[in-house]
């Protein structure tokens, strides 16, 4: 990568953690749409970018930001340059966070990464836990993380676990999280037919 190419990447991040003092939510979408157009254009992303992204996703301040699920959107568009090794850190992070950005986008987002992303038993206990344990409104959108978890895993045995788990969270002590659990074995069930 040239050094204007990691120019343009280095910069973007210093403007994102900018916007944390501002408190410019409106420049965060245009960012990442530079960001997208940069990572197009040079098709990969330079040592350390991935480092700062979790840097943002771990600041508090940041997450208060209404758009800050604006970054789960393009590191998930972005997936194929994100490294094994921090799709791992990642996992564990998208978790924390689940309901700490200001906008509830950020646990849809977060719910989809999961469950297309990390198809495994791993994950399904942290979409459950999140179901119980998040807070409203981001808990309802955990049995959405488990509906794609079953739609995306090849493994038959894991879909029925998703599935047994989607039904028992039909008895949730929330409401939100019941009407949701029905809707996605809704769907599921339509795909099977």
């Amino acid at each position: 990568m040239d050094p204007d190419e990691l120019h343009q990447f280095q910069s973007a991040l210093a403007q994102l953690r900018a916007c944390i003092d501002s408190r410019n939510d409106d420049v965060l979408e245009q960012l990442f749409m530079d960001l997208e157009l940069s990572t197009v254009e040079n098709g990969k992303w330079p040592v350390g970018f991935f480092d700062g992204l979790e840097g943002l996703l771990k600041d508090p301040s940041f997450l208060s930001l209404t758009n800050s699920w604006k970054l789960l959107y393009f590191i998930n568009n972005n997936w194929e340059k994100v490294s094994e090794h921090e799709k791992e850190r990642l996992r564990q992070l998208l978790a924390d966070t689940f309901d700490k950005h200001a906008n509830w986008m950020g646990a849809f987002v977060t719910s989809e990464i999961l469950g297309e992303h990390y198809a495994d038993e791993s994950t399904l206990a942290i979409l459950a836990g999140l179901a119980k344990t998040a807070h409203l409104p981001e808990k309802a959108l955990a049995p959405h993380g488990i509906e794609i978890l079953a739609k995306t895993t090849q493994q038959g045995a894991l879909r029925l676990l998703a599935i047994r788990q989607l039904q028992e969270l039909r008895e949730s002590d929330s409401a939100e999280v019941r009407q949701e659990a029905l809707i996605s074995l809704a769907k599921l069930d339509s795909k099977a037919g």
